[in-house]
């Protein structure tokens, strides 16, 4: 019969871990399944017009390339 014990607690290193609270002793051997639980980080609102005068196109972006004249004729 398997048996399934939930609790809490902290991994110190690969070997060892404290648990929040006991459990019983079922067997010699058993499986450890660790889930980590992370928070996620809100993100910072966004703050429009931060780049303003910072991005500059060229008054000629829409002409045609010169290395492309071949193929668009």
């Amino acid at each position: 019969m398997q048996h399934a014990i939930i609790t809490k607690g902290r991994l110190l290193s690969p070997r060892s871990i404290i648990l929040e609270e006991d459990i019983p002793c079922i067997e010699d051997s058993f499986e450890i399944i660790i889930i980590n639980e992370t928070t996620v980080k809100e993100r910072s609102s966004r703050e429009v017009g931060t780049l303003k005068g910072k991005i500059h196109i060229k008054d000629d972006f829409d002409e045609p390339l010169e290395d492309f004249r071949e193929y668009m004729e």
